[in-house]
């Protein structure tokens, strides 16, 4: 009985990424460094190189409505991602600042407001938790600490990330990287995309002993398209009903219902945790059967 949740856009009301960077532009700027130029130039690249990839890439949107075509397309864009870990790596920004800081950075954050968690979060967790299920966060965030600290640090709940290094690279988690399968060729790997969240998932339900038993994916984004796909049921948290995500979905052919509607359907959308009954959680419901 497993449950896994991705953290920006959909434990957060918006995605954190840029104040985790303001967070360490502010570090960097009180021991009298100024990156902001380097940063901005950091996140100019990114997007030039993802508006190349989403302009250039053959089929066009219209013409992949099957799941496999949209798969397809969200794995090419790992070496978009690649490329830009390498400028963050290059940029250093985040060198030197400890876990515990950036895990401080993520209670100080949803503290003051900056960033907000979505309602009913911490309930659903702690309600779930109670009823015997495994709880795992699993990002494409660059720091696991500033989740944990974002979070609350809830008993119980795992966090699956990238983490900074003490020289302010980001390196993948331990799940994509077990030592019983590093190669002295091969590049250590990092959680950017929709496979990498796919792999890691069922890596940690392999590791488990829980594969066959049921899964629920929460997501908001196309890097969560196919743990959506893979989990029992699968929740798309967004704001209104026309989210990309949602629209992507349907594009593909699957049918997303808000969940007040949703009867037994593998997917399902809602605003926060608030509007999810409890009832949909209960095992031997259609999508939660035990194997």
């Amino acid at each position: 009985m497993s449950i896994f949740l991705d953290f920006d856009g959909t434990i957060t009301v918006q995605d954190t990424v840029g104040e985790l960077a303001n967070f360490a532009l502010r570090v960097r700027a009180d021991e009298g460094v100024d990156l902001k130029k380097e940063w901005d130039g950091v996140v100019s690249a990114y997007v030039d190189d993802h508006s190349a990839h989403v302009d250039g890439y053959e089929p066009r949107p219209h013409a992949r409505s099957l799941p496999e075509h949209e798969i397809e397309f969200l794995r090419q864009m790992k070496t978009v991602e690649t490329r830009s870990l390498g400028r963050i790596n290059e940029c250093r920004l985040f060198r030197g600042i400890s876990p515990e800081a950036f895990r401080r950075a993520g209670r100080d954050l949803v503290r003051k407001g900056t960033v907000r968690l979505r309602p009913g979060f911490r309930r659903f967790v702690e309600r779930r938790r109670s009823e015997g299920w495994r709880v795992w966060v699993l990002s494409v965030n660059w720091s696991s600490a500033f989740i944990e600290g974002a979070c609350g640090e809830l008993e119980g709940v795992r966090v699956i990330a990238n983490d900074v290094q003490e020289d302010g690279s980001i390196a993948g988690p331990s799940v994509l990287n077990p030592p019983s399968t590093a190669n002295a060729d091969e590049e250590p790997r990092n959680l950017t995309n929709s496979r990498d969240k796919l792999d890691a998932m069922e890596a940690v339900l392999a590791g488990e002993g829980l594969t066959g038993k049921p899964s629920v994916y929460f997501g908001d984004s196309t890097t969560d398209l196919e743990c959506l796909l893979a989990a029992d049921l699968g929740f798309v948290i967004a704001d209104r009903e026309d989210s990309s995500l949602l629209k992507t979905l349907r594009r593909i052919g699957k049918e997303v219902p808000h969940v007040r509607d949703h009867a037994t359907g593998k997917l399902a959308w809602a605003e926060n945790y608030e509007e999810i009954p409890d009832d949909k959680f209960i095992l031997g419901q259609p999508n939660l059967k035990h194997n």
